[in-house]
């Protein structure tokens, strides 16, 4: 039987701008409409808007990438409010094309088809970039790894694994 190598790291992200923006336009929604049912039953229904606002942007104040690497092959989730699961990416080891830093001058003039950044939002964290080419189409992967990941990584995909 062939014993699998696993390594699992998560990171927890910093709440994105629009999370600021949107519960201060819920609290803005619900002092006007407070004020507006002094006048009309219109208030009721921004008021009702404010709230929404603050619970679906609420949601996205607590989110947790965790990476799980199995043999080389990724699987990235995310954790919210430290409740909720949701798998949000996975590709196997064949996909990968490179692994590097993310701001490594290998991926810098590249045309990717789409990118994902599964990081903590931090900048002095250093982030670690993962080409993945699927349907030849081109990917990037943003992930922020630890050491072990990183030798794990090196130890499954060392001939795709540059400057870390």
């Amino acid at each position: 039987m062939l014993n699998d190598s696993y390594v699992e790291y998560a990171v927890k992200t910093k709440p994105e701008k629009n999370f600021y923006l949107g519960v201060t336009g819920g609290i803005l929604c619900i002092f006007l409409g407070v004020f507006l049912l002094l006048f009309d039953l219109i208030g009721i229904a921004i008021v009702l808007i404010g709230i929404c606002l603050i619970v679906f942007f609420g949601k996205t104040k607590n989110i947790e990438y965790e990476y799980i690497i199995t043999n080389g092959n990724v699987e990235i989730s995310a954790i919210y409010g430290a409740s909720r699961r949701a798998v949000k990416k996975q590709f196997d080891a064949t996909l990968i094309k490179m692994v590097c830093p993310g701001d490594s001058n290998r991926i810098e003039g590249q045309q990717f088809d789409k990118r994902y950044d599964y990081t903590s939002k931090d900048k002095e964290a250093g982030s670690v970039a993962v080409v993945i080419e699927r349907d030849d189409k081109k990917e990037l992967v943003l992930l922020e790894l630890n050491d072990k990941c990183i030798e794990h990584m090196k130890t499954y995909l060392r001939h795709k694994v540059y400057d870390l």
